[in-house]
């Protein structure tokens, strides 16, 4: 069963802000994108925006589709549904403990990210946002 997850690629100026996992979970201790699962009846936008206020205390007000993926890890099938947000109010704070960062875009590679979060990295890099 894949899990379908949206993810909110946050960009101001030159920097993308990113979360550092919980240990205890899928992937923890790396860095990722904010967002989370898609619940029944929800849309992907809503799910954005519901996940990236409880997560990191912000409230979307533009973003759009960027594209899709899915991502197959040894324990885990994902359906990555990734969205630029462009604007949004509130500070982002990481409502679960987790530490957030701006990281300038050139940096990402210093990172450690889940793998299937690699073709985000690779096309924001490639200026494709």
């Amino acid at each position: 069963m894949r899990i379908d997850v949206a993810v909110g690629v946050i960009v101001h100026r030159s920097s993308v802000l990113i979360a550092q996992r919980a240990k205890h979970l899928h992937q923890g201790d790396k860095w990722e994108f904010p967002g989370g699962k898609i619940e029944p009846g929800e849309s992907q936008q809503q799910a954005l925006c519901r996940e990236l206020e409880e997560e990191v205390c912000i409230q979307v007000t533009e973003c759009a589709h960027w594209f899709s993926l899915s991502f197959d890890y040894p324990d885990k099938s994902v359906n990555l549904h990734i969205w630029g947000v462009t604007d949004f109010t509130g500070e982002p704070e990481g409502r679960e403990g987790q530490p957030l960062r701006w990281a300038p875009i050139d940096t990402l590679p210093q990172y450690t990210f889940p793998e299937a979060n690699q073709p985000i990295i690779e096309r924001l890099q490639q200026g494709n946002f």
